[in-house]
């Protein structure tokens, strides 16, 4: 059913694990945080993705990988988790013999998926998103105010309260960035609008979990407590030209990373084919929440992801997702 192993990649002794299957396509889990390792979610789907092998492996300075490997904080850049990307990317061709790589960032990972595909647009043969960091500053401030319209309509004194406590929210220095984000967070997911506890429960299950685990995803977010900060200053606002095909999903309540702001994002985008799938009944972690439709959405990008025999995909953006893209222009606000 699945196969685990640790390999050599850029220096470090990596964590990978495997889904097989007999189809050439091959989709790589990049997962959040960073610091956050996905890998102990991986069963979930299993039950509905019978369409190609799916792969996820564990960053440098995160879970299993952390364990194996004596990591400090400054070893860990987004330059330095790009280049184990690279050599994660030219390892999965080889062992699985094609070229038929599909890279999907989730959170964190889709900061680094977006900028490896702008770097390396050859290397795969198509990027999917998943709970999608757009521009920091402004997600902050739409969370936020989502958040706060929440707790105002269920009369929740209490939350308000705590909310009000973050006084310059989302205006925080790097100081007190992470800080901050636990406690916003913490609101976030009793209100529906971000990671719950439903996504530690089902990493719980997970026949490749360990109680060590724990452990290594704790420290390893702490060891990634300045990398998060620098998603402070993170913005591909105005970046909209991609040189392959580029999808999304995301989870219509989406507040963590807000999707209304994915989704108008999504519209300025330019590549040879996009697709933007919208997971009902989903919050941030879309594959948790409802895993079925989430596999569906993979399940329609692997078939439409290239064009027709004898089309020219040359300047054209196709939108392959038929009824189920639902995007209504000026949900958030213009940005200066």
């Amino acid at each position: 059913m699945y196969t685990e192993e640790y390999v050599p990649i850029n220096g470090i002794n990596q964590y990978f694990l495997h889904y097989p299957s007999s189809q050439k396509e091959v989709v790589l889990f990049v997962h959040g945080g960073p610091g956050t390792p996905t890998s102990s979610l991986a069963y979930n789907i299993k039950p509905h993705w019978d369409f190609c092998s799916y792969v996820y492996y564990d960053q440098r300075g995160a879970g299993r990988t952390l364990k194996k490997n004596k990591t400090k904080a400054e070893d860990l850049t987004t330059e330095v988790l790009l280049a184990d990307l690279k050599d994660t990317i030219s390892y999965i061709k080889k062992k699985y013999q094609t070229d038929r790589i599909i890279l999907l960032g989730q959170s964190w990972g889709s900061v680094l998926g977006t900028q490896y595909v702008l770097k390396y647009p050859n290397d795969v043969r198509c990027y999917i998103g998943n709970g999608h960091v757009i521009n920091t500053r402004h997600e902050m401030q739409i969370s936020y105010d989502k958040l706060k319209q929440t707790i105002e309509d269920a009369g929740a004194k209490g939350d308000m309260k705590k909310l009000n406590k973050l006084s310059n929210y989302p205006n925080v220095t790097k100081e007190k960035y992470f800080g901050d984000m636990y406690r916003i967070g913490r609101l976030q997911s009793k209100y529906g609008q971000a990671v719950d506890s439903k996504t530690w429960k089902t990493m719980l299950k997970s026949p490749t979990a360990k109680l060590s685990d724990i452990y290594w995803m704790l420290k390893g977010m702490r060891l990634n407590k300045e990398l998060a900060c620098t998603l402070l200053d993170y913005s591909i606002w105005d970046v909209t030209e991609y040189q392959l095909p580029v999808y999304y999903i995301l989870g219509r309540d989406d507040w963590q990373t807000p999707s209304t702001l994915a989704a108008e994002y999504f519209e300025k985008i330019n590549a040879p084919h996009k697709g933007l799938h919208w997971i009902e009944n989903a919050s941030h972690i879309t594959d948790v929440d409802n895993p079925v439709d989430f596999c569906n959405a993979v399940r329609d990008i692997l078939l439409n992801y290239e064009p027709l025999s004898g089309e020219s995909s040359a300047g054209s953006a196709v939108v392959s997702t038929s009824n189920i893209l639902r995007y209504t222009p000026g949900l958030v606000r213009q940005w200066d």
